[in-house]
């Protein structure tokens, strides 16, 4: 299949399509990208996403939002090497994983953002949230190098791209929290580590526009 036919709508900033890029490069896949006309969550690119969020993938005309289904969406269309695991119960944990990091880790993370730079302390309950979620995923990941198991994979991703905005976002507000098991894993693979430090860099040039240090 050839990559021309398929286009992404994303943005250097964001978390979920830095999640995208790693995983597409796991799949050996380059896909261009699109800025949202006007922004995402805008009302010209409403019109062409109706969620207004990023990343959105657009295939001959079929639109679709939200990373994790992209990238099974890619995975049974044949587009770049598979990347979800074959084994049911493999899959299944997979999924598992990646929307804990999502719908757990990514909104403890978030909540350190409007404290960049505005020079007043972490509240505990957000610093105690967090240490939570980052302990619950001890709790979850496997005994191989990745989340998953010996293979990098989805949640993996997902994982490496948050705990780059941790590290930011907890460097500038002096945090001190543990580093999640296996965030620093990616950049031991070759085809994500460049990915991983532009988008550190990245983060770095966000926290110095919002008053904090890097």
């Amino acid at each position: 299949m050839a990559a021309t036919e398929l286009t992404l709508y994303a943005t250097p900033i964001s978390v979920y399509c830095c999640k995208l890029r790693l995983a597409l490069a796991l799949k050996g896949l380059y896909l261009p990208e699109i800025a949202p006309p006007d922004g995402y969550g805008s009302a010209a690119y409403r019109a062409i996403v109706p969620q207004g969020t990023i990343p959105a993938l657009v295939h001959d005309g079929f639109v679709l939002a939200e990373t994790d289904a992209i990238v099974e969406y890619l995975d049974e269309i044949g587009a770049g090497q598979p990347l979800m695991p074959q084994d049911p119960r493999e899959r299944a944990r997979s999924r598992a994983l990646s929307r804990f990091i999502d719908m757990r880790l990514e909104p403890s993370v978030r909540a350190l953002f409007p404290l960049v730079g505005a020079g007043k302390p972490v509240p505990d309950p957000i610093r105690a949230a967090l240490l939570r979620q980052i302990e619950t995923l001890e709790q979850l990941a496997g005994d191989g190098p990745y989340l998953a198991g010996g293979q990098p994979g989805l949640p993996d991703c997902g994982l490496w791209a948050v705990a780059i905005v941790l590290e930011a976002a907890g460097g500038a507000l002096a945090l001190g929290l543990p580093r999640p098991p296996g965030a620093g894993a990616g950049d031991r693979v070759p085809t994500c580590a460049p990915l991983m430090a532009e988008y550190r860099a990245q983060m770095a040039a966000w926290i110095i526009s919002k008053g904090g240090i890097s």
